[in-house]
């Protein structure tokens, strides 16, 4: 309840109190007739009038230069943000990126902006990535800069869409930073070692039945990676039967495609493309649908060639109760400590999504090699991102003809 009020334009601005407080809080009415609030911080009756009546010409001016009149902190959007980010962990939405936006925002965002207002923070935003680099205690690399960016998008784009401020008022997000590490992969050695050590793990005795069912598909998850490029987590396991195709080459050869979707930002905008699947004597990808498939009490007595005809809108990856696994991450990371693969060649753990580095790197090193062009097609990527990341590993395969030696058949 209000302990007091005062009326400073009729009909338009007015002071009152608040029960407990001594400040005095304006309400302003705004064009669109909702009811502005906010603290004039002061609890003189002079005092607060005087910083009502700027308040009041402060928002009218907003308005009239069609500017957001009602704006917001940035603490307050950016938990709203987390909020969301939060709320999608454990759903087909999340992606592992949200735990380092996460981590950004509560971390580093939140306390420097704190409670700046969204209209004042481009001059604020100048100092960012000086105050990141302060508190870790050196020049952040490019990598962790774009996971920071990222996240203040996130935040950035929701005040926009909110009607609390508009692009004009906002930064222009600076991409700067130290050179980003290679990324953590396997060597082919290591990978077959994995593959051999993770197909006996996975018949360890487990104290409950669904962690044996998650370990059993986590082997064939791990192989359909490694062999396809396709992105750990939300574009794989949105993978369905349907999905998946059989067809010949102009050879006539066996083929495997999966047409895969990458959705993208927070409004799922939706990129699709085909990704041909490594398919030969030596990795045979119908044996390992054909395990999945029998897996599944729906499809067990199904023969493979007729699931696919159905196109059944079933998804790939489940267990027996048709849901999916919901921390592939956790099982593969005690799997990778037990084997002691956890750690790789770039002093970084490896995660599921080494695999996609892995599969992009065994592609450059063929001989003949692919094509970069036909490498970013396949794996739903840009040249310009293969040739940052992987264009060390041309001059290694071009590393004979580059040392002047003549080629010998």
């Amino acid at each position: 309840m209000h302990k007091a009020t005062h009326q400073v334009i009729p009909k338009r601005c007015s002071l009152y109190k608040q029960a407990r407080s001594a400040r005095w809080y304006a309400r302003i009415k705004m064009d669109d007739g909702t009811w502005y609030r906010v603290a004039t911080k002061e609890e003189g009756i002079e005092a607060a009038t005087k910083r009502a009546i700027e308040l009041y010409y402060e928002i009218t001016i907003k308005g009239q230069n069609n500017l957001p009149q009602n704006t917001r902190s940035f603490s307050s959007v950016a938990k709203s943000i987390v909020k969301k980010l939060e709320d999608s962990r454990d759903t087909s939405q999340w992606k592992q990126t949200y735990q380092a936006y996460i981590y950004a925002i509560n971390k580093y965002q939140i306390p420097y902006f704190a409670h700046c207002k969204l209209d004042k923070l481009k001059d604020k935003y100048e100092g960012y990535v000086a105050y990141v680099a302060e508190q870790i205690g050196r020049n952040p690399k490019q990598s962790t800069l774009s996971n920071h960016h990222a996240a203040l998008r996130l935040i950035l784009n929701e005040a926009v869409e909110r009607g609390w401020t508009n692009s004009s008022t906002l930064p222009v997000i600076k991409a700067v930073g130290g050179q980003s590490q290679r990324r953590p992969t396997f060597e082919m050695s290591e990978y077959r070692s994995l593959t051999k050590k993770l197909l006996h793990w996975k018949t360890k005795p487990t104290h409950r039945k669904k962690d044996a069912e998650i370990k059993l598909l986590l082997y064939d998850y791990v192989l359909i990676l490694a062999n396809s490029g396709i992105r750990h987590g939300r574009e794989a396991m949105e993978i369905t039967w349907r999905n998946v195709s059989f067809d010949k080459s102009a050879k006539g050869n066996d083929i495997v495609t999966i047409n895969v979707v990458k959705r993208k930002g927070r409004k799922g905008t939706e990129e699709r493309r085909t990704v041909v699947v490594r398919h030969n004597d030596i990795s045979d990808f119908k044996k390992i649908l054909t395990r999945i498939k029998d897996r599944n009490a729906k499809l067990k007595d199904k023969l493979l060639e007729d699931i696919i005809k159905l196109r059944l809108d079933e998804p790939l990856f489940v267990l027996s109760d048709e849901t999916q696994p919901k921390r592939l991450d956790g099982t593969f990371k005690k799997f990778l400590i037990d084997a002691e693969l956890l750690v790789g060649a770039e002093s970084k753990d490896r995660t599921l999504y080494s695999f996609r580095h892995f599969y992009a790197s065994q592609e450059l090193l063929r001989e003949p090699p692919i094509t970069i062009y036909l490498l970013a097609k396949q794996m739903g990527t840009s040249v310009k991102m293969i040739e940052h990341h992987y264009g060390h590993m041309e001059a290694y395969q071009k590393a004979d003809r580059l040392s002047g030696w003549k080629d010998i058949d």
